[in-house]
């Protein structure tokens, strides 16, 4: 199992740890957190998704003949872009990151934090921070689980005050990505499993966890966990959620509509208003 840190200093490269390396938590001991509040990100915490960052990336390449190549290149794979998401997320995240090919790690991680700051944080959805750190205040640590690759995650984790985090990572050869990820693919039923080995690996059973998704995609995430809500969610995750009772909640867009109480729908039809 990896999972991600996000340093301490600013600009550094997270650093590895093990399944069974404790974390050093700044706002709350070991013995405080009664579980952790797993958050997928695209369309859960962000209305944007892995293709915005694909596209920003190779838009943003330096050499105007990079740039051509590359979108020559994502062009290509679009028919499988467009059966991936359709059919296989894993797929699908596959598919995107092969467009990285052949772009230094260094370039990535510059374009990451310039994606994050220009793009992403302008994208999260206003009732999402709030429910963060509602959680980290009930005693839940937040921890973000996402396809999404690491080079973008990094910085958002670093911003929201996040310290632990997995998603996708590229295999890189000689400095330059090689299109390929390194196992697990954080997709289905390997994103459930990573979750699980993450609390138990800290003495807790998903069952005291909560997790946040929007996508059908997710559906074996979300069941893993003891606490599932749905966010945002597509039309058969809202239909699963109804027949699991599992509570939804709808995220408003804009900060005009985001000084209204967010919604929350419970698995019995009724709604509720505000944040618990």
């Amino acid at each position: 199992m990896s999972v991600s840190r996000v340093p301490k200093g600013r600009g550094a490269s997270a650093r590895r740890l093990s399944g069974r390396s404790k974390p050093q938590r700044a706002g709350a001991t070991l013995q405080q957190v009664k579980g952790f509040a797993f958050y997928d990100v695209d369309g859960t915490l962000v209305d944007l998704n892995l293709l915005h960052a694909t596209m920003f990336v190779l838009a943003n390449l330096s050499e105007w003949s990079g740039r051509l190549r590359y979108a020559l290149s994502f062009a290509a794979r679009l028919p499988r872009l467009y059966l991936a998401e359709r059919n296989d997320r894993r797929v699908l995240n596959e598919a995107l990151f092969e467009c990285f090919k052949g772009i230094s790690r260094d370039r990535l991680r510059a374009l990451g934090e310039e994606f994050c700051d220009r793009i992403l944080l302008s994208h999260l959805y206003p009732h999402a921070r709030d429910l963060i750190e509602a959680n980290r205040a009930a005693g839940f640590e937040p921890v973000l689980v996402t396809g999404s690759p690491d080079f973008i995650i990094e910085p958002l984790a670093q911003r929201l005050k996040i310290e632990d985090f997995a998603a996708n990572r590229l295999v890189f050869s000689g400095g330059l990505a090689t299109g390929r990820l390194h196992p697990p693919v954080m997709a289905g039923e390997d994103k459930a499993q990573w979750c699980e080995t993450y609390a138990s690996s800290r003495g807790f059973s998903l069952d005291s966890c909560w997790g946040y998704a929007d996508s059908y995609y997710d559906l074996p995430f979300l069941a893993a966990m003891g606490h599932a809500v749905a966010v945002n969610p597509d039309r058969r995750l809202a239909a699963a959620a109804r027949a699991r009772h599992w509570p939804v909640m709808w995220f408003a867009k804009t900060l005009a509509a985001a000084n209204r109480p967010a919604t929350f729908q419970l698995g019995d039809g009724r709604r509720l208003n505000g944040a618990s």
